[in-house]
């Protein structure tokens, strides 16, 4: 039954991410002459678009349904002279607009006449369009089609892209070798480690072994920890390539931040915390034990499905890594990046495999069964502060507003409150045995628990931050411009380039930059130079996914946070993919003044 509902899940899982799987290249454009044309004199130019399969290209001006028309314009010399004609569209009812309108599929050529300039050759034709299928839109492209070429998605020109990317230093390490490409991945699964994801973990790990230490023995800890390192090996190498290849690069970032997921993994913490609490306790049936277990060692599933479970509340963070490593999967390689993601894994589970073991060593301490019950309860504290980040996420994607910032404190505040309760022993936890004696690490948690609950009461109310600790919270309002064509609009109005902060509701990443960096007196002094556009591309709504799609035509990738200056023409000047520590590092970025290559962190 265990593995028949596994199977399922996995399916289910594979169903929610195709369903946010995103095309790319939906259109390919061809322009050709309808009959011989001469210098100087009148021609006309066949615009064919062939349009991929399920999606459908709108029809050129008027409209009235909120939709983006088609429109053609000529690049001079070559001039538009006449009327362009259109077959006859298709009018229908489109539910990304909840409106009729007229579009194509399939196919369309558009006869457009022109006035040729003095030469014959070198005729561009600007395509401004857009593109949709029945459940999203990509952003406006403008592509220019040389008469006589074929041309797919609007170019990116990033000749002038000043910072090395991730997916420079990728192709760096890779055109190196298997072996140093893999000696790469493991470094940056190590320094995925200092990201903020992680840390909620660490406690729940200990937990989560603790518990299974009294029902497995201490003699068959290295093979749970084995298992546990193996789920999230398994999970990286496995789940995330397979899905990839299979419905896209930007598949996976969408599966971490699905509030479904986020509600079941919700639920879950919760689950465990009140196991913790002693209300109920959960235990394997015992002839599903056998099953698995024949040796009477203990089970293996329950540490993969929670390595599992672990990778999956990580990837907010993991993607600037694995989001790179996966568009190059998506793109047909397999062979550097599964053993990329292999390496990855392995450096990423490490510390957890230690972590595993921990509650075995807790097992030879002496009189250990009170005390390991105050921790088993404090962790389970832990647990429950750890499900409404995860609540909060799906929040978040939703946009139901049910636990903003300060919300979100004050439930933290309150879970803090209930904890020292329990500490001094005012909150009796069924079946949990708090120590007679008030010893020194009781009373040293104590404090540090009363500091964290005066920190986040202090952090309450607007224009407060919590620095480090804002990356786990819901984003404030940044007053930024959060509409691409408005940023541009003022951007050609002002003269000044844009700035975009692409970024999630789920980030911790981008919500550290954006309580930690972005305030900075040098930092925010040079911003005040361009146009501030925020982006969010991690929700289902029409406008994320048109985010997104804008993010990888601008910037080839779908990771967050990543940022980009780009002049008032759309033309891409220069980007900086992750977060940084360093202040003196993004100012260089905003500055322009960082050399012909810096590496982002």
């Amino acid at each position: 039954m265990m593995v028949r509902g596994l199977k399922l899940f996995l399916l289910l899982s594979s169903l929610l991410i195709a369903a946010f799987a995103s095309a790319q290249d939906q259109i390919k454009w061809t322009a050709k002459f309808e009959s011989p044309a001469k210098a100087g004199e009148k021609g006309i130019v066949l615009l064919e678009a062939k349009i991929e399969k399920g999606w459908h290209l709108y029809a050129l001006p008027p409209t009235s349904a909120g939709n983006i028309p088609t429109t053609i314009t000529a690049v001079a010399p070559l001039k538009i002279d006449g009327k362009i004609e259109q077959p006859k569209p298709i009018h229908k009812y489109d539910s990304n607009f909840s409106a009729d309108v007229d579009y194509f599929e399939d196919s369309v050529v558009f006869r457009v006449p022109v006035q040729l300039g003095p030469s014959t050759d070198g005729h561009v034709l600007k395509v401004h369009y857009q593109a949709c299928n029945a459940t999203t839109c990509i952003p406006p492209l403008d592509v220019p089609v040389t008469i006589g070429a074929t041309t797919a998605a609007a170019p990116t020109d990033t000749t002038d892209v000043a910072m090395q990317s991730d997916a420079d230093r990728l192709a760096a390490a890779k055109a190196q070798g298997l072996l140093p490409f893999m000696l790469f991945a493991f470094g940056a699964g190590l320094l995925a480690l200092l990201t903020p994801c992680v840390f909620p973990m660490v406690p729940i790990t200990v937990s989560f072994f603790a518990k299974r230490r009294e029902t497995a023995g201490s003699r068959s800890g290295i093979v749970q920890a084995l298992a546990f390192c193996l789920g999230i090996i398994g999970a990286f190498a496995g789940f995330g390539l397979v899905v990839t290849l299979l419905f896209g690069a930007s598949s996976i970032q969408l599966f971490a931040t699905n509030p479904w997921v986020n509600i079941a993994i919700g639920i879950l913490f919760v689950v465990l915390a009140f196991n913790l609490f002693g209300f109920y306790q959960i235990n394997v049936p015992s002839g599903l034990a056998n099953k698995f277990n024949p040796h009477g060692k203990a089970g293996l599933l329950a540490p993969i499905l929670m390595g599992l479970t672990f990778t999956i509340t990580s990837f907010t963070c993991t993607v600037p890594f694995v989001g790179t490593i996966l568009v190059s999967a998506s793109q047909g390689e397999w062979v550097y990046p599964l053993f990329g993601m292999l390496a990855f894994g392995t450096a990423f589970s490490l510390p957890f495999f230690f972590l595993a073991l921990f509650p075995q060593f807790l097992a030879g301490l002496p009189k250990s069964g009170a005390w390991l019950d105050a921790v088993k309860g404090y962790m389970g504290f832990l647990e429950i502060a750890a499900a409404v980040k995860f609540f909060s996420n799906a929040d978040l994607v939703w946009n139901t507003g049910i636990l903003p910032r300060d919300r979100f404190l004050f439930v933290w505040i309150l879970i803090g409150l209930a904890t020292l309760a329990f500490l001094v022993g005012l909150l009796k936890l069924p079946h949990v045995q708090m120590p007679k004696k008030f010893g020194r690490g009781r009373m040293v948690v104590t404090a540090l628990t009363a500091l964290a609950v005066v920190l986040l009461v202090r952090g309450v109310g607007p224009g407060k931050s919590l620095g480090e600790m804002e990356a786990f919270l819901p984003p404030s309002h940044s007053g930024w411009i959060e509409d691409y064509a408005k940023g541009q609009q003022i951007a050609r109005t002002t003269g000044k380039p844009m700035f975009i902060n692409f970024t999630g509701v789920t980030c911790t990443n981008c919500r550290w930059m954006e309580a930690n960096m972005f305030p900075r007196e040098d930092v925010s002094s040079q911003l005040g130079n361009y146009v501030a556009v925020e982006l969010f591309t991690d929700r289902t709504t029409p406008s994320d996914r048109a985010n997104q799609a804008l993010q990888k035509r601008l910037t080839g990738t779908v990771t967050l946070p990543v940022y980009v200056i780009v002049d008032p023409g759309g033309k891409v000047i220069r980007k900086f993919e992750s977060s940084t520590r360093s202040s003196e590092e993004f100012v260089a970025f905003l500055k322009g003044s960082s050399g012909d290559k810096v590496a982002s962190k």
